[in-house]
């Protein structure tokens, strides 16, 4: 069927896990292209639920690689530290969730053109000292587990406060549990703009190049993504 008469859609499925991978296992289809995400990272991926639908730049650039090579999308919700295992084993074709390239990653998984360049600062809240890299050896500081931001605090000893996903580290800085998040500068800066001025966003502590993780083996959908990229958010 030619590419222009074939829309993308997103379905939506209920979460990772080992049950729901045998279904995937069995109804998979090529004509799908399977993506895996935390969905917790506005503006990048996250899900609407106004709209019931998966939304965010990095499900984009799938939607738009999905038209150009006539496929449809299915967005999986998933834990952050199962993506680049899945998408490894076959069971998805790419994982999005503000990933930050690495050489160890990449023995896992092909990583498209970086889309964007930044890197991780602190949330915290209003009428409270900036925190720096320095005063948080003094602080509690929450961090989404093995997730690059999680490694650099502990390189730097500083032992976190660990959460399965980002939007609950964000409610724990709000309720007084902890008092600050060390996560992407993208999505810090987005949560403080919305906060209504109860949050604000550090200074940018790290510098890292953000891409989507491609299932290897997948050069035209490589190439589909990595146009994508380019005609819609070149790389900073």
């Amino acid at each position: 069927m030619a590419a222009a008469m074939v829309a993308a859609f997103v379905a939506l499925t209920p979460g990772c896990d080992d049950g729901d991978s045998v279904e995937y296992k069995v109804r998979r289809d090529d004509d799908t292209i399977v993506v895996l995400t935390p969905a917790d990272m506005p503006p990048y991926s996250y899900y609407d639920e106004e709209a019931k639908e998966f939304k965010g730049i990095e499900i984009d650039f799938v939607r738009t690689a999905a038209k150009k090579l006539g496929r449809k999308v299915e967005v999986r919700q998933c834990p952050f530290d199962e993506l680049l295992g899945r998408v490894k084993s076959g069971e998805a074709d790419v994982a999005v969730s503000v990933i930050t390239i690495t050489d160890a990653r990449k023995e896992d998984v092909d990583f498209s053109l970086p889309y964007e360049t930044g890197g991780a600062s602190f949330l915290y809240r209003v009428g409270d000292p900036m925190p720096t890299m320095i005063r948080a050896e003094t602080l509690r500081v929450a961090a989404v587990e093995s997730m690059t931001h999680d490694f650099y605090l502990s390189t730097h000893g500083i032992d976190p406060i660990r959460f399965e996903v980002y939007q609950d580290a964000v409610a724990a800085l709000k309720e007084g549990r902890v008092d600050t998040v060390f996560f992407d500068d993208g999505v810090v800066r987005h949560t403080a703009e919305t906060s209504g001025g109860k949050l604000a966003a550090s200074r940018r502590e790290t510098r890292e190049h953000f891409a989507l993780a491609i299932r290897k083996g997948m050069p035209e959908l490589m190439a589909a993504i990595n146009t994508a990229i380019a005609e819609r958010t070149p790389a900073k």
